[in-house]
């Protein structure tokens, strides 16, 4: 900026100081100042210094030309702006500014940016490519800007948080990789609208007796992607799902949400919508923001319950579900297993080591793509949630044979012989009950009634195509 730019006022022959607004506002904009409209028809203040964007208010603006005024020892003009300030740079006045289309610096299909104090480094392509920010193609909001210098490890050390992920992977190499495809998938800032999935970290081992065990590592493991993304943490327990301002918290810039801890009432169904069709975000005495599905945050779950939905194929595609192994809980921690509290404890060593997994996560699933793990309990345990457990071990004995009619009565009447305080079961509930079983183990469920006799079979695949 040139000196003249830098003079937004005129003195008279009388020694009266005039502020001049275009030449303010020109001011400004020579400075890095603009503005940016939102979809909800808001406006937003940016500054730019070199390839970094910071979304700004009126004050840090007023407080720019304050601080620009002492250092060029201005006081009589700083006291003429101080006074008509409020005019100066009202919200009409600031409009003036240079509008500028919204920044979007979401990740390409084929490769994902970490931008550290010290560098920015491209992920792609099997391999890391380190770039000073002045030499960006692309500007970025300093929001993605993690606050730490990196620098990557001359030996090939283990960090904590990889031995971490490959503990609660069961220390099993093929549930490993699934680990780690799904962390880079959700470093990724990418969302292909085609194939978008909510991730939904589960506890392998649930206890039926009404006791929910935590600790596993679930809240954990998202936290660590919170040192390199912009996550927004939401209470699951305390979830509205038909709350008009639960997405209030959400930016343009948030790149995960995260349901912790939902209870066993809650339904992937709930969230079909902002997975496929992109996320309405309505704030308090603001408009309704929508955010398109190809910016949305990507969204994960976490349960020490089964996380129900509606089934099928329908479904399926909307979720990878990832079982926890039970390594750590109560009486076993990380910091019983590794000495010091994670993040808080760490040296540069152990941040850089730290890094240099999640970077070559990214390059795994860009590798794989993101891969759903074998499932260990999931099945059995959501067939209990949407039973129960005795009913499950009663079938489990085989007493119910397949491909040949059942009477239900005859089948209620063992049940209950076995489990004697479900006396009052109704027909009708255990028939719902054996619908859900057949569902679940991919049987056709069907049912006739001859001269007041109820019968039902059990249907397995393999006659379902003998008879086609």
């Amino acid at each position: 900026m040139n000196v003249q730019s830098s003079i937004f006022w005129s003195l008279d022959d009388k020694g009266k100081i005039t502020i001049n607004q275009s030449k303010l506002t020109n001011f400004l904009s020579e400075s890095g100042f603009s503005k940016s409209i939102m979809p909800d028809g808001n406006i937003i203040y940016l500054k730019e210094k070199g390839n970094i964007v910071s979304e700004v208010y009126d004050s840090d603006i007023i407080d720019f030309v304050s601080e620009h005024l002492k250092k060029i020892k201005k006081e009589d003009v700083l006291e003429t702006f101080s006074k008509g300030v409020s005019t100066y740079l009202s919200p009409s006045k600031l409009k003036l500014l240079n509008t500028i289309s919204l920044l979007n610096d979401r990740d390409k299909k084929n490769y994902s940016f970490f931008h550290f104090r010290n560098q920015s480094c491209q992920v792609g392509n099997g391999k890391i490519i380190s770039t000073e920010y002045e030499m960006l193609k692309n500007k970025i909001w300093d929001r993605r800007i993690i606050q730490r210098d990196y620098t990557p490890l001359q030996r090939n050390d283990t960090s904590q948080f990889e031995r971490f992920c490959f503990n609660i992977s069961g220390k099993n190499e093929d549930r490993y990789l699934a680990l780690k495809t799904i962390i880079g998938y959700l470093l990724h800032r990418y969302q292909d609208p085609k194939n978008t999935k909510a991730i939904i970290l589960v506890d392998e081992k649930i206890s039926f007796d009404g006791e929910a065990n935590g600790g596993t590592g679930k809240t954990l493991l998202i936290k660590a992607i919170g040192k390199c993304r912009e996550i927004i943490i939401m209470n699951g327990k305390g979830l509205k799902s038909k709350s008009w301002f639960k997405n209030q918290r959400i930016e343009h810039t948030t790149d995960l949400v995260f349901y912790d801890d939902v209870n066993k009432e809650f339904s992937l169904e709930e969230l079909y919508s902002e997975i496929t069709t992109g996320m309405v975000v309505e704030k308090k005495y603001k408009g309704e923001l929508y955010i398109k599905p190809e910016d949305s945050p990507k969204l994960v779950i976490s349960s020490n319950y089964v996380v129900k939905g509606t089934g099928g194929n329908t479904d399926a595609r909307r979720r990878c579900d990832f079982e926890i192994a039970n390594h750590y809980s109560g009486d076993l921690t990380p910091f019983d297993e590794f000495g010091n509290n994670f993040f808080d404890d760490w040296d540069s060593d152990e941040w850089n080591a730290f890094y240099t997994f999640m970077i070559k996560c990214v390059l795994e699933y860009f590798e794989h793509g993101l891969i759903t793990a074998k499932p260990i309990n999931l099945k059995m345990n959501g067939l209990i949630y949407s039973t129960n457990l005795e009913f499950f071990s009663f079938l489990e004995t085989g007493i119910v044979e397949l491909n040949k009619w059942e009477c239900k009565k005859t089948v209620l009447a063992l049940f209950i012989e076995q489990y004697p305080f479900y006396k009052n079961l109704s027909p009708h509930k255990f028939t719902k009950w054996m619908k859900i079983y057949a569902k679940s183990e991919g049987h056709v469920y069907e049912d006739k009634s001859s001269g007041g006799k109820y019968t039902f079979y059990l249907k397995t695949v393999k006659e379902v195509k003998d008879e086609k």
